[in-house]
């Protein structure tokens, strides 16, 4: 009997990540507490739920976890984080707070900092956001 190999495909999860600056600064979160990877800094965002767009999601996960109202731009970086059962697609669009929407603040007892850009690559991010951090540190004060 001939033997057989069966390739398990993992589930891709999009997930979008804001960008969002304001003059020399970014704008990050900590990881809540008792959460997983709690105390790493992230860019706010979230998982994209079925049929959702890209920015429809982080209009969304901007709104729950910040309050606030973003407009979304283009993407400005793209990474791949692979687990064991599956495999997450980062987006990292650039956005903007809506004019006349609230400053953001944490709904989900998360920490919020606005970081200058050039310090991004000095700290201690989630694995998967480390290549846009650093890329935009070593960027900062260069002409967009």
């Amino acid at each position: 009997m001939k033997e057989q190999t069966v390739i398990m495909q993992k589930p891709i999860i999009n997930v979008c990540g804001a960008v969002i600056r304001r003059g020399s600064k970014i704008l990050i979160c900590g990881r809540a507490p008792g959460t997983v990877l709690a105390g790493y800094k992230e860019f706010p965002g979230g998982k994209a739920e079925p049929g959702e767009t890209l920015s429809e999601c982080l209009r969304r996960e901007i709104r729950e976890e910040l309050g606030t109202e973003i407009y979304t731009l283009d993407t400005a970086y793209q990474a791949w984080a692979e687990l064991p059962d599956r495999i997450y697609h980062l987006h990292f669009i650039r956005s903007v707070i809506r004019e006349g929407a609230p400053e953001p603040a944490p709904k989900e007892n998360q920490s919020v900092e606005w970081l200058e850009t050039s310090e991004l690559g000095s700290v201690n991010m989630l694995p998967a956001d480390v290549g846009i951090a650093v890329l935009l540190a070593e960027n900062a004060g260069k002409s967009d």
